[in-house]
């Protein structure tokens, strides 16, 4: 059974990822790490190994998992973005937005602004949910633009987060708070 869709402005419509997606999505996923190797920790060449199950198993929403796709009208995945709650008593006021991605053809057209303002949303409606993290490889322009104007603050720079060949990538941690500690 399908999540209904959501319509957004902009040609593209929002719904729930499921695990009858991911074929779909593993495709959309495996393509986007392989055009932007520096932005995401996921190497392209490990992922592709890993059988169709493992995607069907992360897009099977949980209680600390939820995934958020955008569609074209022909219903192509255009867009997703995770949200996982960290477990366990003493971090699970913290929530982790992961995975943004937007299709090539489709960036600059709202999509990343659309999936973000919906898991935030999502995040708000959480009981005990304080605040959400998120990280982005440094330079990010358009995702720093982004975070920047969904009032997302850094709090923490990690040198040398990833290693393509001999090559270095920072990582930015930002946090949204979503209501006082």
């Amino acid at each position: 059974m399908r999540a209904p869709d959501r319509p957004a402005e902009g040609g593209f419509s929002l719904r729930l990822l499921l695990p009858s997606d991911a074929p779909q999505y593993r495709s959309f996923r495996l393509n986007n790490l392989r055009l932007y190797p520096t932005l995401f920790r996921a190497d392209a060449a490990e992922e592709a190994l890993k059988p169709l199950a493992t995607s069907e198993r992360r897009l099977k929403p949980t209680p600390l998992n939820r995934w958020q796709g955008a569609f074209d009208h022909g219903g192509i995945l255009i867009g997703a973005v995770g949200f996982r709650r960290e477990a366990g008593a003493k971090r699970q006021h913290i929530g982790q937005i992961i995975g943004l991605s937007v299709a090539p053809e489709w960036q600059g057209k709202g999509i990343a602004t659309a999936l973000m303002l919906d898991v935030i949303d999502y995040a708000r409606s959480l009981e005990g949910l304080r605040q959400v993290q998120l990280t982005v490889t440094t330079p990010n322009p358009a995702a720093e633009q982004l975070y920047d104007r969904l009032g997302f603050v850094v709090f923490g720079l990690e040198q040398d987060a990833l290693r393509i060949g001999s090559e270095s990538h920072p990582k930015q941690h930002r946090q949204l708070m979503l209501s006082e500690p």
